[in-house]
């Protein structure tokens, strides 16, 4: 019993030295916001040759499933043009990997010149497949003007998915990632069941208190639709069509190498099978309409609060035009950082909210 509790110390103690360490990162980042006290470069980088770094991680036990995957991300990264980082080594302690390399990453990036970063990290789970290498990466980030975004991701039916995401190379991503990395050691009595990192990012996403701004990080998330960028395959079937840019495997657990294999040889054997040229498939389309939906919303919704700023003298019928629009604007606010992945509902708010213009 005695020698088990030690494994187990010696077993935690690497993690609680990390989140020691990141934990006063936290705290200096808390009492002296990046946004204010420290003045920090404009993050805004001039154009530089890529806009976008790929991520993944494989280390331990050899898996020749795994290497198969990610060079399937490789072959993908050169033919756009994209870095390639792929972790070797384990550096902390399992799930926590993930967001210990990606904040090394963006500090990494934010300490060269302007100039020379990239400015989106797309991190991709070892157990997805790049099935249509025509697709760039790019159009899934947002235009450079929405500069509040720091966050793409996708949810399911569990909420966040963090297999398949991009991140800003901002200070916004790495008082996310410190928090998310502290949140066990502050709150050591949670649960966070056995993807935690992922659910420590959501309940830091969830907040409504703490980052740069002290009213939490929900204004810097967008969610996509997760079938562009996350496609699953189930046990049963394959929830894409031929086009899509990948297929990911997340809880098939010993199901997932039959699937693998048979995407794999797909992919190696038969490459032109499952790619279509950008131009014929949705992704061009439903990605400028997504993205000018959002910056839409977004300039009516500043629109919006500009007028009822505008109405110094309220009577008894601009109090009540004023609460209906506050109310419009909480209700598209609250899609948008949300949901905007449900496109129908962002819009039909947003139609609601654009009445009021007149």
């Amino acid at each position: 019993m005695i020698a088990h509790a030690m494994r187990q110390a010696r077993h935690c103690r690497p993690l609680l030295t990390i989140l020691a360490a990141l934990s006063v990162l936290c705290l200096i980042w808390l009492i002296y916001p990046p946004y204010s006290s420290f003045s920090w470069p404009d993050v805004s980088p001039e154009p530089s040759p890529q806009r976008i770094a790929k991520v993944s991680m494989l280390y331990g036990r050899p898996n020749r499933l795994y290497e198969r995957a990610l060079q399937s991300h490789t072959r993908h990264a050169q033919r756009w043009g994209y870095p390639m980082h792929i972790l070797r080594e384990d550096i902390s302690v399992g799930f926590w990997n993930k967001p210990s390399y990606l904040l090394s990453l963006v500090i990494g990036e934010l300490a060269k010149p302007p100039g020379k970063r990239v400015e989106w990290l797309m991190w991709v789970d070892a157990d997805s497949i790049i099935l249509n290498g025509a697709i760039p990466a790019d159009l899934f980030i947002p235009p450079s003007d929405l500069k509040d975004i720091h966050l793409v991701a996708t949810k399911d039916h569990n909420g966040l998915n963090t297999g398949i995401m991009f991140l800003h190379i901002h200070p916004w991503t790495i008082n996310m990632l410190v928090e998310s990395l502290a949140y066990p050691l502050y709150l050591p009595n949670e649960t966070l069941g056995r993807s935690m990192d992922q659910e420590s990012m959501a309940r830091v996403l969830n907040q409504t208190t703490g980052g740069p701004k002290g009213e939490g990080y929900v204004d810097g998330l967008v969610y996509v639709p997760r079938t562009w960028i996350n496609t699953y395959e189930w046990t049963h079937a394959y929830e894409g069509k031929r086009g899509n840019l990948l297929v990911h495997f997340p809880g098939l657990e010993e199901h997932r190498w039959s699937h693998m294999s048979k995407w794999l040889d797909i992919v190696e054997i038969t490459p032109t099978r499952w790619e279509v040229p950008l131009e014929e498939t949705q992704y061009l389309n439903e990605t400028t309409a997504f993205w000018t939906r959002v910056r839409t919303a977004m300039e009516t919704m500043a629109l919006m609060e500009k007028k009822i700023d505008a109405m110094p003298n309220k009577t008894d019928s601009q109090r009540g035009e004023i609460e209906r629009i506050d109310v419009a604007v909480r209700a598209l606010r609250k899609a948008l950082h949300e949901e905007a992945d449900n496109v129908g509902m962002v819009q039909e708010r947003l139609d609601y909210l654009s009445m009021f213009k007149q």
